[in-house]
């Protein structure tokens, strides 16, 4: 099979399509594949927090129309960069088996990992999204949180040059990449992830015959977690400014989903945890329990 795929032009979203096309072929056979590198408005606006770009899918939409105009055969993406909803035509056809969900602490190079609610007054830490901002202030109030914007090489030059003392970034970015420097992995049932992190999502025009060969080798487990995820993100009817986070584990024929509200106005963070052996049943409870709360 000869696949053209679209994607990020991110070194990070290389690798995800190596990622996503390896497990393929250990499925399917023998996989070439051209690389159609695309830039995302995401990619282009650099200069203020992703809540306040004002338009949906700023990682995917340019991505995704590679695909809707058949420039392409198959969109790869982080999942926790679409939107609940794709655009008409495209459905979510593939999901290989998740990396790590977490969110890691990464300190400036000249200082040591040390848990979030351990760090001294003042400390400046670097989040790129208001769930991590918010967690990072019920965990510790006495720490000073800055934006940071730009992939994950950026975010850690910045950090080293100087712009905070420490970094909150998704494990799974850090291990797909090779880095190995000293971090503090977050426990999720504390710091919940964003609904779909860790996970890679592989998008294809709807009843096309590689659409329905992909569906058939989609990796069972991981899909029923991301069912749970996006059914949640698009129950709770927030938008990416809301400081809220969700994800689900899969075990036994059952699906496990916390949530979480990390809203600074709180008095402590708002957790609901449900578990049902529908993960879009699981999806829509906890978005319902969590609004009620």
């Amino acid at each position: 099979m000869k696949l053209v795929v679209a994607a990020r032009t991110s070194k990070l979203s290389r690798i995800q399509v190596e990622i996503a096309l390896d497990y393929i072929a250990k499925k399917l056979g023998n996989i070439t594949y051209q690389f159609l590198g695309v830039k995302t408005t995401g990619d282009i606006v650099k200069d203020k927090p992703l809540h306040l770009i004002g338009k949906k899918g700023v990682f995917e939409k340019e991505v995704n129309n590679a695909v809707l105009g058949g420039e392409a055969d198959i969109a790869v993406h982080s999942l926790k960069d679409l939107p609940s909803k794709l655009p008409n035509g495209l459905e979510i056809v593939l999901i290989p088996p998740r990396g790590p969900r977490e969110d890691s602490l990464v300190p400036r190079k000249e200082l040591s990992p040390t848990r979030p609610s351990d760090l001294p007054k003042g400390t400046r830490v670097a989040a790129g999204s208001p769930r991590r901002q918010g967690m990072l202030y019920h965990a510790n109030p006495n720490i000073e949180t800055v934006w940071i914007r730009g992939n994950l090489d950026t975010r850690l030059r910045k950090l080293d040059n100087g712009q905070a003392d420490y970094l909150v970034v998704a494990e799974a970015g850090l291990t797909r990449l090779g880095i190995s420097r000293p971090r503090i992995i977050l426990p999720a049932v504390k710091y919940v992830p964003a609904p779909g992190q860790g996970l890679i999502a592989v998008v294809a025009v709807s009843e096309t015959s590689i659409a329905r060969k992909l569906k058939e080798i989609t990796h069972t487990p991981t899909t029923l977690e991301a069912i749970a995820e996006r059914t949640f993100l698009e129950s709770i009817k927030t938008g990416c400014g809301a400081p809220i986070g969700a994800t689900a584990w899969y075990n036994n024929g059952s699906i496990k989903i916390i949530s979480a509200n990390y809203d600074v106005n709180l008095e402590k963070p708002l957790y609901i945890t449900i578990t049902h052996n529908d993960p879009v049943e699981a999806g829509k409870q906890a978005a319902s329990l969590l609004r009620e709360a």
